[in-house]
């Protein structure tokens, strides 16, 4: 399932996608979501590093914690990422 997450620029969207993108073992670096302050969710990741991104509004932000909730819960799968303008697409096994 290709899920859409509208970012605060294009910027902010190059880096959702890098931060969820899968890596050579198909495993996930995300390891949950750190803190939401407003319109910008930190994102842990398993080297202990959290980063910051800013998202468009509120519902994009509850809608990819949601999505980084079930992956750290074992119940999503993050099969692939990109992204267009301000657009940060992830697909996700059915």
């Amino acid at each position: 399932m290709k899920l859409r997450f509208e970012c605060d620029g294009r910027y902010e969207a190059e880096k959702l996608a890098a931060l969820v993108s899968v890596q050579k073992d198909d495993s996930n670096y995300v390891i949950g979501v750190a803190a939401i302050v407003g319109n910008e969710i930190v994102i842990r990741l398993k080297d202990k590093s959290s980063h910051a991104v800013v998202m468009k509004d509120g519902d994009n932000v509850a809608r990819l914690k949601a999505l980084l909730d079930g992956l750290e819960k074992g119940a999503a799968v993050i099969v692939g990422s990109d992204y267009s303008g301000e657009v940060a697409e992830i697909t996700t096994k059915d």
